[in-house]
C-alpha cells in the first residue's frame, strides 16, 4: 500500500484520502483469452460463440459490428477461458492497454489472447478500473512496463502491478457513471456524424453523372441542360514558377492530406543544408484560387485548395501549385468533383505514369483528362450545397473533439 492521496477535483460528499493498490490485489484472476490458432474452427453466428480479439477492444466498449465466431465445439475445450460479465478485458496488441467492460450480451464469449482481469467486486467497481486504465495515468503506466520491439505488447504481469488509485464503492460509482455518460454523449454525436458522412457520400453518388450517362440522378430544380465534357485544362493552369532559395531562412512547407481536402503547413528549414534544392513560393496576391495535390502513389497522394494562411510558403517540385479560372469552374464544385469515383477512375488511375520506383501523378495529365460539366451556375448551387454539408460535418467533428478534451481534462482532475 502506498501513501493516501485525493484527487484534484471530487464529487460533493466525498473528502477521504485514497489509496493505492495494484490490481492483482483487487482481481479474483488475471488470465490470458485462447492463444492457439483458431481461425479453422470459425464458425455462423447463428452456431457459434461470439470471439473477441483486441481489435474489437475500444476505449470502455466492445466493439461488436465485427464479431467473429468459433465452434461450440472448440469453445467448450477452452470453457476456462470464457469471459464472465463484469470481467475487463485488455488489448494486448495493436492498441496496448485498451480496456473494455465485458456486457451481459457477451456473457460465456472467448477471447483471442486478450488479458482478462476478473475484479473483486467488493473492493472494485469494473468499470472504474476500464476507465483509469484508459485514462493518461493509466496509459502512461502501461507505456512504461510494456514489453516487445516493434511490435509493443502488455502481458499479465504488467496488469497485475498496475498501481490503481482505490476511493470508496460510492464514489468510484460516482466517477464511473460521470465519464460514461460523457462517453454516451460522445458516442452520439460520432453517429451523427458518420450518418453525415454517409449521406455525403450518397449525394456525391447521385450529384455526379455516373459513367456513361450525360446528367446527373439529383439536380436541382431549373436544371435540365445535359452536361457538357470537357478539359480540365480549361479552367486550370500550372503556374509555378521554380525558384532556388539560397539561405536558410525559415519557411513553412506545404503538407497534402490523403484523399481531397485542406492543406496543412509544416516549418522546414529550406536552404543550403538540403542541397539548394528547386523549390517554388506561393504568391496567393497574384494567384487568389490555388490548387495543390502531390505527385506520389493515388494512396499516398493528396488534392486540396491552399489559403491566405498558406502565402509565400514553400513547395517542393513534386507539388504542382495549379491556379483556377473562376469564370469556367467553381471552387466547391471541384472541391467534391474530385471526391467522386468517376474523377478518380477517369483523371487518375488511367492517367498514372509508371516506373519502378513509385507511380506518380503528372500534372499535365492530371491538366488534360476530359470530366463531364454543368453550365456555371449549376456547379454553383451543386458547390454551395456540398460546402454547406461539409460545414455542418465539420461542426459535428469540432463537437466531438471538444467533448473528447473535455473529457481528456476531467480524467487528468479526477484520479491522483
Amino acid at each position: 500500500m502506498m501513501s493516501k492521496k485525493s484527487p484534484q477535483l471530487r464529487f460533493e460528499g466525498f473528502t477521504d484520502d485514497w489509496e493505492q493498490r495494484k490490481l492483482g490485489e483487487l482481481s479474483q484472476k488475471i488470465s490470458v483469452g485462447i492463444a492457439t490458432s483458431s481461425s479453422k474452427y470459425f464458425s455462423s453466428q447463428d452456431h457459434g460463440v461470439p470471439f473477441i480479439k483486441n481489435q474489437d477492444i475500444k476505449e470502455n466498449r466492445i466493439n461488436t459490428k465485427n464479431l467473429e465466431y468459433i465452434s461450440k465445439e472448440f469453445d467448450n475445450k477452452n470453457k476456462n477461458k470464457r469471459v464472465k460479465q463484469g470481467d475487463i478485458i485488455t488489448a494486448r496488441t495493436g492498441y496496448p492497454g485498451l480496456s473494455a467492460v465485458v456486457p451481459k450480451e457477451l456473457e460465456g464469449a472467448q477471447t483471442f489472447t486478450t488479458l482478462i482481469t476478473r475484479p473483486i467486486s467488493e473492493m472494485i467497481l469494473s468499470e472504474y478500473i476500464s476507465i483509469f486504465i484508459n485514462s493518461p495515468y493509466g496509459m502512461k503506466q502501461i507505456s512504461g512496463m510494456e514489453a516487445g520491439g516493434a511490435q509493443k505488447n502488455v502481458n499479465a504481469g504488467i496488469v497485475q502491478n498496475l498501481l490503481i488509485p482505490l476511493p470508496s464503492l460510492d464514489e468510484q460509482k460516482k466517477i464511473s457513471n460521470f465519464i460514461l455518460k460523457l462517453d454516451d454523449t460522445i458516442a452520439l454525436h460520432q453517429r451523427k456524424l458518420d450518418l453525415l458522412k454517409e449521406q455525403k457520400k450518397g449525394y456525391l453518388q447521385k450529384m455526379f453523372p455516373k459513367n456513361g450517362a450525360k446528367v446527373p440522378e439529383l439536380r436541382f430544380a431549373g436544371f435540365a441542360d445535359d452536361w457538357e465534357e470537357r478539359k480540365l485544362s480549361s479552367g486550370l493552369r500550372e503556374y509555378t514558377d521554380r525558384v532556388i532559395v539560397e539561405d536558410d531562412k525559415e519557411y513553412y512547407q506545404i503538407s497534402v492530406r490523403n484523399n481531397f481536402g485542406g492543406i496543412t503547413l509544416r516549418g522546414s528549414k529550406i536552404g543550403n543544408k538540403i542541397g539548394r534544392k528547386r523549390q517554388a513560393k506561393i504568391n496567393l496576391t497574384k494567384y487568389p484560387q490555388t490548387l495543390i495535390f502531390t505527385r506520389q502513389t493515388v494512396e499516398q497522394g493528396g488534392i486540396g485548395w491552399v489559403d491566405k494562411y498558406c502565402d509565400g510558403a514553400i513547395v517542393t517540385e513534386n507539388m504542382p501549385t495549379i491556379s483556377l479560372d473562376t469564370s469556367v469552374f467553381s471552387k466547391y464544385f471541384l472541391t467534391n468533383l474530385f471526391q467522386t469515383r468517376i474523377f478518380y477512375k477517369n483523371a487518375i488511375l488511367d492517367n498514372i505514369e509508371g516506373g519502378s520506383a513509385q507511380i506518380a501523378i503528372h500534372e499535365s495529365k492530371f491538366l488534360s483528362s476530359i470530366l463531364l460539366f454543368p453550365n456555371l451556375d449549376e456547379q454553383e448551387k451543386i458547390g454551395q450545397f456540398f460546402k454547406q454539408l461539409d460545414n455542418t460535418i465539420a461542426l459535428h467533428q469540432r463537437k466531438i473533439d471538444l467533448l473528447k478534451e473535455q473529457k481528456k481534462g476531467f480524467l487528468q482532475k479526477m484520479f491522483v
